[in-house]
């Protein structure tokens, strides 16, 4: 497991569902949990090739489509969806990239 700030370092970008699922309560409940955390932050990725497999479209920080034909697919890593509210929630909040915890899961444990 690696920071947020150790991933971008490493030529890493975190990508995104095109059409996400969020719940603006629950974000709003993790903003103010964020305030005062009792633990580290940490939020599960996938390779998002295992998107692309299952014809999941995913955009990157930019909004542009990512296809299996783009150049570095193996720098892209896309939040699950169990997460999603949660990366909302740190992006709107003051929380730093050495702060967040990203933690990679093989996508055969994931429901899509």
């Amino acid at each position: 497991m690696k920071t947020l700030k150790q991933f971008k370092e490493d030529g890493y970008s975190i990508c995104l569902p095109q059409k996400p699922k969020l719940d603006t309560g629950i974000i709003n409940k993790l903003q103010c949990q964020i305030m005062c955390p009792t633990d580290n932050v940490i939020v599960h990725v996938i390779p998002v090739s295992d998107y692309l497999i299952r014809r999941v479209s995913i955009v990157d920080g930019n909004g542009d489509l990512i296809t299996s034909l783009d150049n570095g697919l193996e720098k892209k890593l896309v939040v699950v969806s169990s997460d999603l509210n949660l990366w909302y929630a740190l992006q709107q909040s003051a929380v730093k990239d050495e702060e967040i915890n990203i933690e990679t899961i093989p996508g055969r444990y994931m429901k899509f």
